[in-house]
């Protein structure tokens, strides 16, 4: 296992190989001990001008938790093969075992202490579809929810159909789920844009989450699109 140093003030986590990875900072109480764990380095490369992500899971064990060390700079294209890949491994190696869990790292400012949060159970869908067609075709699934679509760009967000001013969108979205429920089980759909930093995807990521309850859900599907083979994504 490499060790975890974080300086709070450079928000940096080294390697043992005293490379460095700038990790998201978050106004969020996250979990801040977790036990028999190994680690996931993905440090920020440049490669023929386009960045991507240097992975490093070579000391990583099944049977522990693993715990993802990601550059908050990094596009969602750069870092969601390789998180798909390393998910698919985690559970489904000859010496993986139950309950072992998958977590982000991020640098919470409240506590100001290195935290961590379980992303287990999210499938992440990279085929380039929005939730809202997604829905459509698999209509008899969604039929008995408010279904409410989210769409995260690099310079905006959209409720629905409906651009979102800086700021506005959780206090809108509550008004909204309060407006338009009708006694139904809310459900939200996440729609990420590739171009996003892997720091404001955890933000917003982590916001949403946080309206989870008996009436308001999350769909554990992401949708990871490519902007070019979006035409109506609002990307603009």
């Amino acid at each position: 296992m490499k060790k975890l140093i974080i300086l709070l003030f450079s928000i940096t986590l080294f390697s043992c190989a005293k490379k460095e990875i700038k990790i998201p900072t978050l106004a969020v109480k996250g979990i801040q001990e977790v036990h028999n764990h190994s680690q996931v380095w993905m440090f920020l490369a440049v490669e023929n001008n386009d960045t991507i992500a240097n992975v490093n899971r070579k000391n990583t064990i099944s049977t522990t938790h693993w715990l993802f060390n990601i550059d908050k700079r990094l596009p969602l294209k750069a870092i969601i093969p390789s998180i798909l890949k390393l998910q698919y491994k985690h559970a489904n190696s000859i010496h993986s075992k139950e309950g072992m869990h998958n977590y982000f790292s991020f640098s919470d400012t409240i506590s100001k202490k290195l935290s961590f949060y379980k992303f287990d159970g999210v499938t992440f869908k990279t085929d380039s579809i929005l939730s809202k067609y997604y829905i459509k075709t698999n209509s008899a699934d969604y039929a008995n929810y408010n279904n409410i679509n989210l769409t995260f760009n690099p310079n905006n967000t959209w409720l629905n159909d409906a651009k979102m001013e800086k700021g506005e969108l959780k206090n809108t979205l509550l008004e909204f789920i309060d407006f338009s429920s009708e006694g139904k089980q809310t459900m939200l759909h996440l729609n990420f844009n590739n171009l996003l930093t892997y720091q404001n995807y955890l933000f917003y990521r982590t916001m949403i989450h946080s309206l989870e309850n008996k009436n308001i859900i999350v769909n554990p599907i992401e949708f990871i699109f490519n902007p070019t083979k979006v035409p109506d994504c609002g990307c603009e």
